[in-house]
């Protein structure tokens, strides 16, 4: 564990302008920078970086953070990952809470960890090494070339698509890679950990897991290559493999034509998006991730411009991966294939979208084409309009079950495909898309010319039964306040926040009789934060995150917009306006005292129990006690 005291320092001495300013264009904007959004595609600046408190806070998206924080978020790091880079770059000695003995052990886990990375990297160099120099790396290239995907130059968007994903070619044999490892002295077991290579079965030593096939590199969001995905090649002919000492292959079945790494320590397939690394900046830039189904989809988008394609390897889309997609943006297009299994994976992908809180489109292709083949064949232009066409997956969902065979089908089948709608319509926490349920199916019944059949007006029914059902408020549960109250209590708090900011903007002011002041007058989530804000400028504490966990959340958005872009550029500014709302307080409290007090004396003198003396010196003890008089 890296201690207390190095991470207060990192804290303190980071310098957030700085670091934000690598990624982000920022301007002087009164006592913060501002600039455009890392995190969320906008035309107006809405990100603001404060140098003082060493916080950043979008108006736009609600993200905020300090300088460790932008480092997680922009280069995939973890949070131990982010404070190493932090101290090395500050030249700050990292002191770790942990004894000699567990000092070792941590070093030992880390440096076996990095031998799994090492021996990835070093495969990944072989692998696109052999694909320029060995004599069978034709035959993986006619495979580049029947996908379009043959550089014109070292340097075109195709050569760098290529080197961005690492593409090479693992030899036909059996130890080619399992060779070179041991010539390099790479622990062939730490290979086997990855799943470079397998025990032979028979005697001793290792044969290659990936042979004679087109090789992808899977990397995380560190850079670091984690994994392999190999996609078979055709059988090269006798005559050539002789010449170099091999032999066909003699395997009943052909080949699986994917073939990628097993789990290991550094690689979890539930996890891992493949692209994702590379496709960062567009997927923020965008603010939209394109989800695809293979490898060649991901690579051929890239190679043409499309730079925010993804796809899952090995596994449906879970919820994990749905999630490293969110960290860049919480829009994902669906651009799945239009066969059957491509109709499964979208619908099972609404539910694992909707749990993680991304916001799912789906794009429709073409005749039948796959994403590789749609941008191959009709280009680039083509496929963007394919993509922006995208309709919201409940939408296309509705769709699905009322095309164009719903009138062939019998009335049982209709009813179970109208019923299925409706249960669409009701799982649907968004109430704009279910509000628009209705409207979109008046338009496939009438895209259907369904307009007078009995089924589509039970449908009508039954979804307007449905959206109403989720949207209705119980009379008798809604408490509706006086006129008079509800506009004291609105004041209240409007006052109340104008304080709570002038503190905000200038923690001294918790130090002097202000805020004495303020805590008699404020009440609710208001009180309870400055009593947060004092309690941790006695102690020092400057870490917005430690105060937030000790406020309630509906001041949480308030406060970090204030920690971000402080409104009063001097103290002098803060005290102006804190003063006369300080006052403005203190006369509704009057009000609100008098009220009380003048209802309760009312009730007792209709009981003969008390006289207007006495009402009269209730008053003016009552102002001497606010100050009133």
């Amino acid at each position: 564990m890296i201690a207390q005291e190095t991470l207060d320092r990192v804290r303190r001495d980071a310098d957030v302008v700085e670091i934000v300013g690598e990624s982000v264009k920022l301007t002087k904007r009164g006592r913060s920078f501002v600039g455009l959004c890392p995190f969320h595609k906008e035309k107006t600046p809405s990100f603001h970086v404060n140098a003082e408190r060493g916080f950043y806070h979008c108006f736009g998206c609600q993200a905020s953070g300090d300088a460790i924080k932008f480092l997680q978020e922009t280069e995939g790091l973890d949070f131990i990952e982010a404070v190493r880079r932090l101290a090395e770059r500050m030249g700050i000695d990292i002191v770790e809470t942990a004894n000699d003995a567990e000092r070792r052990q941590h070093a030992e886990v880390r440096r076996r960890q990095q031998e799994l990375y090492d021996v990835n990297q070093t495969a990944a160099a072989y692998f696109e090494r052999m694909l320029r120099e060995h004599p069978l790396r034709d035959i993986a290239e006619q495979e580049l070339e029947r996908r379009a995907l043959v550089a014109s130059s070292p340097t075109d968007a195709i050569a760098d698509a290529l080197q961005a994903f690492r593409v090479g070619y693992a030899p036909f044999g059996w130890d080619g890679l399992a060779a070179h490892l041991r010539d390099t002295s790479v622990s062939l077991a730490t290979a086997e950990k990855v799943g470079l290579v397998a025990p032979r079965k028979s005697g001793s030593g290792y044969y290659d897991r990936f042979r004679h096939r087109l090789m992808f590199a899977v990397i995380d969001l560190q850079g670091r290559v984690i994994a392999f995905s190999g996609r078979s090649l055709d059988e090269p002919p006798a005559d050539r493999l002789r010449p170099l000492g091999l032999e066909p292959s003699t395997a009943e079945e052909p080949p699986a034509k994917y073939m990628n790494s097993p789990e290991s320590p550094v690689y979890k397939k539930r996890e891992a998006v493949f692209g994702l690394y590379q496709a960062r900046p567009a997927v923020r830039t965008a603010d939209r991730s394109v989800l695809v189904e293979g490898n060649f989809d991901v690579l051929s988008l890239h190679a043409r411009g499309i730079k925010n394609a993804v796809a899952p390897l090995g596994t449906a889309f879970t919820a994990e991966q749905a999630r490293a997609l969110r960290r860049f943006s919480a829009n994902v297009t669906l651009l799945f294939d239009p066969d059957e299994a491509g109709r499964r994976a979208v619908r099972a992908a609404r539910d694992v979208c909707r749990d993680t809180g991304l916001v799912a489109q789906v794009a429709t292709l073409p005749g039948g084409m796959d994403p590789d083949d749609l941008i191959r064949k009709e280009g680039a232009e083509r496929a963007r309009l394919v993509i922006d066409a995208a309709q919201p997956i409940i939408s296309h969902l509705m769709e699905e079950r009322l095309d164009e065979n719903f009138k062939r089908n019998d009335p049982a089948t209709q009813a179970k495909k109208i019923q299925e709608v409706i249960e669409l319509i009701m799982s649907e926490d968004d109430p704009t898309l279910r509000a628009l349920a209705e409207t979109h199916a008046d338009e496939l019944a009438a895209r259907l010319n369904l307009g007078d059949a009995r089924t589509i007006a039970m449908l009508k029914r039954n979804l307007a039964a449905a959206i109403s059902g989720t949207n209705k408020v119980d009379p008798s549960k809604q408490r509706v306040e006086p006129p008079h109250r509800a506009r004291s209590r609105d004041q209240r708090e409007e006052f109340g926040l104008v304080i709570l900011g002038a503190f905000l903007d200038f923690p001294e002011l918790l130090d002097g009789p202000s805020a004495d002041q303020a805590a008699v007058l404020l009440e609710g989530d208001l009180a309870i934060a400055l009593a947060a804000l004092r309690h941790f400028r006695q102690e020092d504490v400057q870490d917005p995150e430690v105060v937030l966990a000790k406020t309630a959340p509906p001041i949480h958005a308030f406060a970090l917009a204030r920690w971000a872009a402080p409104q009063h550029e001097t103290l002098a500014d803060a005290k102006a306006v804190l003063e006369p709302n300080l006052r403005k307080l203190l006369s509704l409290e009057w009000s609100r005292e008098k009220a009380a007090m003048f209802g309760s004396l009312e009730r007792a003198e209709k009981a003969g129990e008390v006289d207007e003396i006495t009402l009269r010196r209730s008053v003016e003890g009552a102002r001497r006690r606010r100050g009133m008089s």
